[in-house]
């Protein structure tokens, strides 16, 4: 009779769910640290045969048994040659400001002139100056580049509204600030280039 009811008792058995023990992370299946800090490995087996000689003891880390303290006595340090040390005493960017400072003092119409076309292009020239050094040294700042080419079309737009309004000042200014600047009345009109042409054609039939 018991052994019927043990029989009897194996299919209610098995619809009794099972709880298994969590599984630990694949990484800590692999190694446990003892102490946080430590090289120390509780078990090494999974890492493979290849790496267990090239674990590295506690022991290799002291330094008074090493000997590299040795080793770095015998370098000069303080005399070694690391090549040449640039050190900026005055940054780029100051220089750039106290040349835009010059600029605007030598140019402005009076002492609070901020905003006038003669600033304005001294201003601009000191920046496309610090630009110009700035994309020469980085060839491959398009940003720059292209904010430089910006500045020179507002100054070049500035310098024509200048020179409508007084030739001579204008002129004046780009010596000054030594932009070369061919405005629009030295260049030729069409006459003038006919003229040219016509005198360089004769001369070629002559030869």
């Amino acid at each position: 009779m018991p052994l019927r009811l043990a029989i009897l008792a194996l299919p209610a058995l098995a619809l009794v769910p099972t709880i298994a023990p969590p599984r630990a992370p694949r990484a800590a299946q692999l190694f446990s640290v003892v102490e946080r800090g430590t090289s120390s490995l509780e078990d090494t087996e999974g890492l493979g045969a290849e790496f267990e000689d090239a674990l590295v003891d506690d022991a290799a880390w002291d330094t008074e048994e090493s000997g590299d303290e040795d080793l770095l006595a015998g370098f000069d340090l303080e005399g070694a040659d690391v090549g040449e040390i640039k050190e900026w005493s005055v940054t780029p960017r100051e220089i750039c400001v106290e040349e835009r400072a010059a600029a605007k003092a030598a140019h402005a119409r009076h002492d609070t002139d901020c905003g006038s076309s003669e600033v304005q292009i001294a201003l601009f020239t000191a920046r496309i100056k610090h630009i110009t050094d700035h994309v020469i040294s980085n060839p491959k700042d398009h940003a720059s580049r292209r904010g430089l080419l910006a500045l020179v079309s507002k100054r070049r737009r500035l310098i024509n509204y200048l020179h409508s309004r007084d030739a001579a000042k204008a002129e004046k200014l780009t010596n000054d600030l030594g932009i070369r600047f061919r405005f629009k009345s030295a260049m030729p009109d069409r006459a003038e280039k006919y003229r040219q042409y016509t005198i360089a054609a004769n001369k070629k039939m002559k030869k």
